[in-house]
């Protein structure tokens, strides 16, 4: 971080970025101010801080019920990459607060922790997907191969694919947190320094490689995962119907021994009731994810076309108007699943009201 008057070279740069918007600007400043405090700050600090609450209350019931099941172990990994998205989301947006009190600050913390905390909320929703999309294919493997699945899927070794998928994915974002500097410059309109962010020798490197690289990325990643989730998803949609087709068989079959031990024979290589209950539940949280894909692919299809559609482009208005939409969507999926969780999956709601007991008095309540 730099403390400096303001330089022939930031004046070069700001009056280019303030030209670029001005030829850009398909959406006026007005809506997109409109935009950013009605979506940005109202609409995705509540929804952030409902993530923070309800993330942390899916955490406290994974560590209450332990690991020895590799569905808790990625599930628990979920969160944990949601909370910390949820946590950047609330803190990033702190920025009003703090202006209602003092407008300088609130001016500063905006500018100075945006480019970390907005990408690391996008970062850590990559993340997300990435074990989301794990999670699929293990669920495909669960109900196509079950008990082949079950020998070698253990929780260790989810571990070790959550640890590495996480590495991989963030590792593979982190040159974006390089590519801008924060100055300080005096502002006569609020009589006190405020920052001014620019982007460095990073950004404009090897024609802007970073940029292009991350940009392609934000293609690749959910291109790769949306593929796998719809066609996993399909094929567990296929099992659990074939898998439902055959306990209805054997409950039909109940009249004569014989048929009842051909039938066990054959229910002996489907998937457990239990198993079929965590299936719908994930599937759920899979086709949720899905539907937060295809909005973002579009985005980072239209920045890898037009390089301008991009933060302190030509139109960075519109990228912004679009990008608080993107963010709803992406703030609903990192705090749904907990009520997923409480709906579909009987030992999570047993653990929950065992550790929050009124809530279960509240919700017997409510029933009656």
């Amino acid at each position: 971080m730099n403390v400096t008057p303001v330089s022939a070279e930031l004046k070069t740069i700001e009056s280019f970025l303030e030209v670029g918007w001005r030829e850009g600007k398909i959406v006026s400043d007005d809506i997109t101010q409109a935009f950013e405090l009605i979506i940005d700050y109202w609409i995705v600090l509540f929804l952030s801080s409902l993530g923070v609450i309800t993330n942390s209350l899916t955490l406290v019931v994974f560590l209450r019920q332990g690991f020895r099941d590799s569905v808790n172990v990625s599930l628990f990994s979920i969160t944990v990459w949601d909370q910390v998205k949820c946590l950047a989301g609330v803190v990033y947006r702190l920025h009003k607060p703090l202006g209602l009190y003092k407008p300088v600050w609130g001016y500063n913390w905006k500018w100075m922790s945006g480019p970390y905390l907005v990408y690391l909320s996008i970062f850590a929703g990559f993340v997300s997907y990435a074990l989301a999309t794990y999670v699929s294919i293990e669920r495909c493997l669960s109900v196509s191969i079950p008990f082949k699945v079950r020998s070698f899927i253990t929780p260790p070794i989810t571990s070790s694919f959550m640890l590495g998928l996480s590495l991989i994915v963030f590792g593979s974002f982190c040159p974006m947190f390089l590519i801008y500097t924060i100055h300080y410059t005096y502002s006569p309109l609020y009589n006190a320094s405020i920052v001014t962010v620019i982007p460095n020798h990073f950004y404009y490197a090897r024609d802007g490689l970073i940029l292009k690289i991350y940009k392609f990325l934000g293609i690749f990643y959910p291109a790769i995962f949306c593929t796998i989730m719809i066609s996993t998803s399909a094929i567990i949609v296929f099992h659990l119907r074939k898998s439902a087709e055959n306990f209805d068989k054997m409950k039909g079959a109940k009249s004569t021994a014989a048929a009842t031990a051909g039938e066990s024979s054959r229910v002996s290589t489907t998937v457990t009731p239990r198993e079929l209950k965590v299936t719908k539940m994930l599937l759920v949280i899979i086709l949720i994810y899905l539907m937060d894909f295809f909005p973002r692919v579009c985005k980072y299809t239209a920045s890898l076309i037009e390089p301008e559609f991009f933060r302190y482009g030509k139109y960075h208005n519109l990228m912004l108007v679009m990008s608080n939409v993107l963010w709803i969507l992406d703030f609903v999926n990192a705090s749904a699943n907990f009520f997923i969780f409480l709906r579909m999956s009987t030992n999570f709601k047993k653990t929950f009201y065992m550790i929050f007991p009124k809530c279960s008095k509240l919700h017997d309540k409510d029933k009656v």
